[in-house]
């Protein structure tokens, strides 16, 4: 088994290199249709290697899929709504030493399906050191297995954030989620951790 995940990242590893290399190559190739199956413009030539990756990378179960499941579809205007059952806070550069519980809803709305994944949008509310912070703006994109977030928003009282949620599964799925968000109000940077249940 050890040896199959070695074989699988070298694997996945030279498709990456070949997606950055490709376009280079791509770009000084014949445009001759014919019988070859390769897009011949450097944007078909991104698009083709994507499909690929991804699809090589759902086989192995590597992309939240589950192992040789299929890929979870979302649809634009799709709400993914993730509400805290526990979580807590830790001060940045205070090692730890200055903490406390946190809680949130965070909502991610679906707006379009690319080759890469998902883009979303994210609003909620975050709650931290007592204070809670309404999300105004936010961005985000999930990979096409549907299993993990990655994003950054605005909220009021001022403060930013980069988050990163992922699910025991998938979003489509799961039960549970756990998001990680680095959140600074202006004054204090708090790394926060939210647990919770996923609906959607």
């Amino acid at each position: 088994m050890k040896g199959l995940k070695i074989a699988v990242a070298v694997t996945g590893a030279a498709l990456l290199v070949a997606f950055l290399a490709y376009p280079a190559f791509a770009a000084t190739s014949s445009t001759s249709t014919g019988s070859n199956p390769w897009p011949t413009s450097i944007s078909g030539a991104r698009a083709g290697l994507m499909h690929r990756i991804a699809a090589f990378f759902s086989a192995h179960g590597l992309l939240g899929m589950g192992q040789g499941g299929a890929a979870p579809s979302f649809t634009s205007g799709q709400v993914i709504t993730v509400t805290s059952t526990s979580g807590n806070y830790f001060v940045v550069g205070s090692q730890g030493k200055t903490n406390g519980t946190a809680s949130g809803t965070l909502t991610f709305t679906v707006g379009g399906k690319l080759h890469a994944g998902y883009t979303l949008s994210v609003s909620g509310v975050i709650t931290v050191a007592g204070t809670t912070y309404t999300v105004t703006s936010g961005s985000a994109v999930m990979g096409p297995g549907g299993a993990n977030i990655v994003g950054t928003g605005a909220t009021s009282p001022s403060g930013t954030f980069i988050l990163r949620a992922s699910a025991r599964g998938d979003f489509a799925g799961s039960a549970t989620s756990k998001v990680s968000l680095d959140f600074s109000n202006g004054t204090t940077e708090y790394a926060v951790i939210l647990t919770g249940s996923i609906a959607g």
